[in-house]
């Protein structure tokens, strides 16, 4: 294992957990996350001093993999070491945040396109000013961004 000796912006691989299921009972005083449903993107990541790069160029590869790997079997998320990741910390309030959305969408095209579309095709969403706040707030850059974010990384 290395420690980044300063603050580096490094490419690399994320993961974003979409779902998960969760046991209903502790085991070994740990529940267990299974069937993990996530998508990957391709990020520049600010990486701080002290964070950890672990090479994978090693003896101990099956086991880095096994226990890293989100999907894995045994991992670490598997067995509830990263469930900080799985709780949304920070919020809005609607009377707050309303006029904000509303600025935030004159000025951004693509995202006023993509809830006009959401609205067309989900005739629930298009109910619910409730939903329609949230949508915005998530795709702002207001919203949370570790939220459901994996905190390990696949180095390009």
């Amino acid at each position: 294992m290395i420690s980044l000796k300063k603050d580096t912006i490094i490419e690399v691989e994320v993961y974003k957990i979409e779902d998960y299921k969760t046991s209903s009972k502790q085991y070994e005083m740990h529940h267990l996350n299974s069937e993990v449903k996530y998508t990957t993107s391709i990020k520049k990541v600010n990486f701080r001093k002290g964070d950890w790069y672990i090479p994978l160029n090693q003896v101990a590869n099956r086991f880095l993999i096994e226990t890293l790997e989100l999907s894995g079997e045994d991992s670490y998320f598997s067995w509830n070491f990263f469930d900080a990741i799985l709780g949304q910390k920070e919020g809005y309030s609607d009377y707050v945040f309303e006029d904000i959305a509303a600025n935030y969408l004159k000025n951004n095209s693509a995202l006023q396109e993509k809830l006009n579309q959401k609205k067309l095709t989900d005739t629930t969403f298009a109910k619910s000013g409730r939903a329609q706040l949230n949508f915005v707030y998530q795709n702002s850059p207001w919203f949370e961004t570790a939220f459901m974010v994996y905190p390990v990384y696949r180095v390009l």
